[in-house]
């Protein structure tokens, strides 16, 4: 008895769905080929019904969150902020805390219910530890505080390239990435000879650099002219 329930079950999901208007032809009007397709829709119809498939973990997380995926970079955490850099700061599941800033030429950010944070030499995870505190000194229960890069600060080409001038970072820029942006280098270009000027803490340091070389915001390349 259990194995004829089982078969009417099977026989009766294609049925469903021709209801629906989906035409499905019935097996006693056709030969055992359809008859077997019939039964193979069954099973297929009812292993969806039984088993839905899973969300993937981004789209559960933001429906979790109940809010869209956030357009910008993951920096990586010890990377320090500094003035001209535009952050999204996202508290999960407070849309209304959620904002997008820029960091002021006195390294400063104006946040929601937070007011005005000084984060002048923080890097990404102290300025998300020190946002999540404030959040939690009798605002918010256990908040979760999140920092993406929406627009690095600039970094600088001087010198021999055809367009020199402030260009905004991006992750993975080496020298020539960076001269490139800058139009190339001129016929007059020392290519053997570039130079970075580098912020370290207070003081500036001059490093010799070769095309493959990291550029970091805030960066000065320098492209001298050839001898010859």
């Amino acid at each position: 008895m259990a194995g004829y329930s089982r078969h009417l079950h099977l026989w009766r999901a294609p049925l469903k769905l021709q209801q629906r208007g989906i035409h499905i032809q019935r097996p006693d009007a056709v030969g055992p080929s359809a008859v077997l397709s019939a039964v193979l829709m069954g099973l297929i119809v009812s292993i969806t019904l039984l088993y839905p498939m899973p969300l993937p973990a981004a789209s559960r997380a933001n429906q979790d969150s109940g809010q869209s995926p956030v357009q910008g970079s993951t920096p990586n955490p010890g990377y320090r902020l500094a003035p001209n850099d535009v952050i999204k700061v996202q508290v999960f599941g407070e849309e209304a805390l959620t904002t997008e800033t820029r960091v002021s030429g006195d390294g400063k950010i104006a946040l929601p219910l937070l007011g005005v944070l000084e984060i002048k030499g923080l890097t990404v995870k102290e300025t998300e530890e020190l946002i999540t505190s404030r959040l939690a000194d009798g605002f918010l229960k256990h908040p979760r505080v999140s920092i993406y890069i929406t627009r690095y600060r600039n970094f600088f080409v001087s010198g021999e390239v055809k367009t020199p001038g402030g260009y905004t970072y991006e992750e993975g820029l080496t020298v020539l990435k960076a001269v490139t942006l800058a139009g190339g280098f001129t016929d007059k270009a020392s290519t053997g000879r570039i130079k970075i000027k580098r912020l370290k803490g207070k003081d500036e340091e001059t490093i010799r650099a070769n095309l493959e070389d990291p550029v970091l915001p805030d960066d000065i390349i320098v492209v001298p002219q050839s001898f010859f």
